[in-house]
């Protein structure tokens, strides 16, 4: 199963997602057919240029996200999707000051969907 690159998960953390999650499962499969030596890079993911170079320029914590994968040996895609949804889902709930309704409609979500996806990640709690 291919892995993200530090650059690909940099691109995913900085992209906006006008759909849902189902934009995400999207991107994520096409980049999966057209990546090389089961890496997948930020160009794979074929986001519009401005949010790539966007992403490139961005300092986050990425490494953090993978380093416990990566430091185990265990990269693979399911783990890095679920700190991405997590990241994604939390920084709008911080620009919704955890408003999950303003929140939802950010993500593009029903509440329903939400809270599920809250729950499963748990982060049903406000920190």
């Amino acid at each position: 199963m291919p892995s993200l690159s530090t650059a690909a998960m940099d691109a995913l953390l900085n992209y906006p997602f006008p759909g849902n999650v189902r934009e995400l499962e999207n991107i994520l499969e096409r980049a999966m057919t057209l990546c090389e030596d089961n890496k997948i890079e930020a160009e794979d993911l074929q986001l519009p240029e401005a949010e790539l170079y966007t992403a490139c320029v961005i300092h986050s914590d990425v490494e953090q996200l993978t380093s416990n994968e990566q430091a185990t040996g265990d990269a693979s895609l399911d783990p890095l999707l679920n700190n991405v949804e997590k990241e994604t889902i939390l920084k709008a709930l911080e620009q919704t000051r955890w408003n999950k309704t303003q929140a939802a409609k950010l993500l593009g979500l029903t509440f329903s969907t939400l809270r599920y996806r809250l729950k499963k990640l748990q982060l049903d709690k406000k920190p």
